[in-house]
């Protein structure tokens, strides 16, 4: 019986050396960062992974989730950090915060996005995707519901002869005989005219606003003359050639102009709207597997680990999760998207986005950056991020 125990607990310190604990291999830590709101970090050795996921109460109703562009301008690039900071200065109290949207060499984020029930940009479809493909995004209508969908824009103008013109797109480029409306996200200025083409522009203020219709009085008319001031409250107008000439004619200084900016599906009001791609989880399944084929990425995006910024919602749509993974580096190699996936379902994610990662994967709480950006220089500009906000 003795020399039976003696080779039993020779066989546990046996054990002991040649398999790692679970607390060597995988670390996770949680803390409450304010009522309703719950980090954890997890730091898996064996993988080579640092996850931070934050858990956001949204029935609490404590919160704001607003989209941010860099330095509000769309064509513009400002760190995760800084957006925080620039927020906070202002007056509210900024909780936490991740990069958002995918973005050009400018800062121009390629997707809708919505601030504070505001256009920052909107399209019918992303200009270069030739299968004329609409993305995936993540919304919050005003009574905090969340939703990721394909939303199309659609935009209509009412004019005072009963004319109905299509609104092709807000602060996105242009192209001829179309209709576009320019606001303070695109600068001081719209943007200049193209070479031969007829342009007829007209400063649009505001009246009113019900519900996704707003009301404006027409003001200064321009014909081909370069780069307007647009209105710090209002939106100009562009129309270029055939469309050109026939609201030269049908728009006079004092009309009344009504615009119908929606977004399909029709979700209601929406306050906050960014892009991403691709969706990977739906209905609780992992999708990532189909990614290729439904929104245009390709095998070294969806396959090759890389850093990764998330958003996901529970089943109830009452928990909100943001996501960062570390990667291209020694203690996080990053994760593919089904893995990604996969670490939202484990999470209770029911609907789930990927966001920007790679160099612009960022995670700030109460100011201070939390995870290991890749790029050498440390936190990388970004066109865009959400913020957790607290209620005034």
């Amino acid at each position: 019986m003795e020399k039976s125990k003696t080779h039993i607990l020779i066989f546990i310190l046996f054990l002991g050396f040649i398999i790692p604990s679970f607390a060597q291999k995988s670390e996770t830590t949680t803390e409450q960062i304010f009522p309703g709101i719950i980090r954890e970090r997890i730091i898996n050795k064996e993988d080579k992974l640092v996850i931070n996921i934050l858990q956001i109460d949204l029935k609490s109703n404590r919160y704001e989730i607003e989209a941010m562009k860099a330095n509000n301008f769309l064509k513009s690039k400002e760190t995760t950090s800084e957006m925080s900071k620039r927020i906070s200065n202002d007056g509210h109290k900024v909780i936490a915060a991740i990069n958002a949207d995918f973005w050009d060499n400018d800062g121009e984020i390629i997707n809708n996005m919505i601030s504070n029930g505001t256009f920052i940009k909107a399209i019918a479809n992303h200009s270069d995707d030739k299968l004329n493909r609409i993305f995936s995004q993540f919304a919050l209508t005003t009574n905090n519901k969340p939703l990721i969908e394909k939303f199309n824009f659609e935009g209509k103008l009412f004019l005072k002869n009963g004319t109905i013109e299509k609104v092709n797109r807000i602060n996105s480029k242009t192209d001829s005989s179309s209709i576009t409306l320019y606001n303070f996200y695109q600068g001081n200025k719209t943007p200049k005219i193209h070479n031969g083409w007829h342009e007829f522009d007209v400063d649009l203020q505001p009246l009113a606003k019900n519900s996704d219709t707003l009301i404006f009085i027409a003001t200064d008319k321009f014909l081909n003359q370069d780069q307007n001031e647009i209105p710090q409250n209002g939106f100009v107008l562009s129309a270029s050639n055939n469309i050109a000439d026939k609201l030269e004619k049908e728009i006079s200084t004092g009309d009344t102009v009504k615009a119908l900016l929606q977004l399909f599906p029709d979700e209601g009001n929406i306050f906050t709207l960014t892009g991403g791609l691709p969706q990977i989880v739906l209905d609780g399944k992992n999708l990532a597997a189909e990614s290729d084929t439904l929104e245009g990425t390709k095998p070294s995006f969806t396959v090759t680990k890389h850093p990764r910024t998330g958003i996901g919602f529970s089943k109830d749509s009452t928990m909100l999760y943001f996501f960062t993974v570390d990667g291209r580096q020694e203690s996080s190699s990053g994760m593919s998207l089904k893995e990604f996936a996969n670490l939202m379902i484990d999470h209770s994610v029911y609907q789930g986005l990927n966001l920007d990662g790679g160099g612009s994967t960022t995670m700030v709480i109460n100011g201070k950056l939390v995870n290991h950006p890749s790029d050498i220089t440390g936190e990388r500009p970004v066109g865009s991020c959400l913020l957790v906000i607290m209620k005034n």
